[in-house]
């Protein structure tokens, strides 16, 4: 399992591949490989979505995807 914290000024939904998993500001777990992330609607976010690939995480340095305020 990879960990992964989804930074956003405000608690939020967060999207992994079009499913709920998790809240913004947490250490979520996924398993290894490219993912979508989002914040679902509405879109008052930047970037509307990041594709990354997930590898090589821990629980004590999760990689860190930042969304920011329209």
């Amino acid at each position: 399992m990879e960990h992964v914290i989804v930074k956003y000024p405000k608690e939020r939904p967060v999207y992994i591949d079009g499913k709920q998993n998790g809240k913004t500001n947490e250490i979520l777990r996924i398993g290894t490989g490219i993912h979508v992330f989002d914040l679902g609607e509405p879109k008052d976010y930047t970037p509307d979505e990041i594709e990354i690939t997930v590898a090589d995480t821990s629980s004590i340095e999760p990689l860190e995807i930042e969304f920011k305020e329209k």
